[in-house]
């Protein structure tokens, strides 16, 4: 019997072995460059026109996202890489508990059939109760408290910051 050659491999395989980051930063600058072309292509009206057109945030983000591709990548190929499991809070001998996830799959789903007649407010807060109920929250009325508070902050932010209509639905003319 003869024993199996253990001649190490060269060229692009061998140096790129263990590190598969570089197909995070590959999905990074595919989606930088979707976001810059897609950015391109918005078309200037009289409506979006003004100080800062409809460009400005998509560019930056594509700008964003191009630059951590390029670091990540740079980072990978001088030997730089994560190490599994390090500081994460996740026991992955466990199993998925589906229940959980598909209860907080069914209340999106709600959220986002109900929201033009409950309004964004009434929606926001009972999806955020809700998930805190099926993630184990045991204080009810402060989950419920803090969805209002969360709702309501963001609803405004919306409204008056941006300038951005949510739908009001059941609290029509109240807010």
């Amino acid at each position: 019997m003869t024993a199996p050659s253990t001649v190490p491999t060269s060229g692009l395989r061998a140096r790129l072995q263990g590190r598969s980051e570089l197909g995070v930063a590959a999905l990074l600058a595919v989606i930088a460059i979707v976001i810059a072309v897609d950015t391109a292509n918005i078309r200037h009206t009289a409506i979006n026109a003004g100080v800062m057109g409809p460009q400005v945030v998509p560019t930056i983000i594509a700008i964003g996202l191009g630059l951590c591709a390029i670091a990540l990548a740079i980072s990978v190929l001088r030997g730089g890489h994560a190490d599994a499991e390090d500081g994460e809070d996740i026991d992955l001998s466990q199993k998925a508990h589906w229940p959980t996830v598909f209860g907080l799959g069914g209340l999106i789903l709600v959220f986002a059939l109900s929201m033009d007649f409950l309004g964004f407010v009434i929606g926001s807060a009972l999806l955020f109760f809700g998930s805190a109920l099926l993630l184990g929250s045991r204080r009810l009325v402060w989950a419920l408290v803090i969805g209002i508070l969360l709702a309501v902050g963001t609803f405004y932010g919306f409204v008056l910051g941006l300038g951005i209509n949510l739908p009001a639905g059941l609290l029509t003319g109240i807010l």
